[in-house]
């Protein structure tokens, strides 16, 4: 009897082992499937943002530096410059209207607009040169500076 309880032990013992190598081969794949995935998406939002820069050029941007980072979460790293005398409230909000249906490029004038904005309300002189400064990632960051940053 007791060796019979033994055996019923051990072969439970390796159907669990069984299993549990069973479902961390499958946790593996469902990961490995989730990283393609995200893989994926990350390098859809940059193409997106490639394909908006020549738009950003037509609005009086000049691309001044582009670089792509590779890692777990991919980057694309941007840089333009326009002349801060271009781009009054009114052309602002004309530029708005006409890319109200794109929702990257709201996002990138409104950052603009509130730059200036803010800018305007420190009484400090305006500068010639509006520089933004792109970084693509999972959450899209956009600086966007009056005059040159010293700070990087």
């Amino acid at each position: 009897m007791l060796k019979n309880i033994l055996k019923t032990l051990q072969e439970t013992g390796d159907l669990v082992m069984e299993k549990a190598s069973d479902l961390n081969e499958k946790a593996k794949e469902t990961i490995n499937d989730a990283k393609e995935h995200t893989k994926e998406k990350a390098l859809a939002i940059l193409d997106e943002w490639v394909e908006i820069l020549p738009k950003l050029k037509t609005m009086g941007f000049e691309l001044t530096s582009f670089g792509i980072s590779m890692s777990i979460n991919p980057c694309m790293l941007a840089e333009m410059k326009g002349e801060t005398s271009d781009f009054s409230d009114e052309k602002l909000e004309v530029l708005l209207a006409q890319y109200k249906a794109d929702k990257s490029i709201k996002l990138f004038l409104n950052v603009v607009k509130t730059t200036l904005m803010l800018h305007r309300k420190t009484n400090a002189p305006m500068k010639d040169v509006l520089i933004v400064r792109l970084e693509v990632k999972f959450s899209p960051e956009i600086k966007v500076f009056v005059g040159r940053p010293e700070l990087t």
